[in-house]
C-alpha cells in the first residue's frame, strides 16, 4: 500500500494561459464526443482556467502525512 509519505511531492500546477487552455479544449472536445459550437470556445476556455485555479487551491493546501479521511456513516 502506498502511504502519503512515499508519494512524490506534487508539482505545482502551471498557470493555464489562453493558448494552453485552448489547446486543452481543442484536444478534449473530440475525445469527449460532445459537440461544441465555435462561439462557446471562449467560455469553455474560461471554465478550464477557472477549474485549474480551483485545483491549484486544493493542491496547495498542506496536509500532514498522518491525516486520515473521515469515516463514512450510512443510515
Amino acid at each position: 500500500m502506498t502511504t502519503p509519505s512515499s508519494l512524490p511531492a506534487p508539482s505545482p500546477p502551471l498557470p493555464i494561459d489562453d493558448v494552453s487552455a485552448g489547446a486543452i479544449v481543442d484536444a478534449m472536445v473530440p475525445l469527449a464526443g460532445i459537440p461544441m459550437a465555435p462561439e462557446w470556445r471562449g467560455t469553455v476556455i474560461t471554465a478550464v482556467q477557472a477549474t485549474a485555479a480551483a485545483a491549484a487551491l486544493l493542491l496547495d493546501f498542506p496536509l500532514d502525512d498522518t491525516v486520515e479521511p473521515a469515516p463514512v456513516f450510512r443510515a
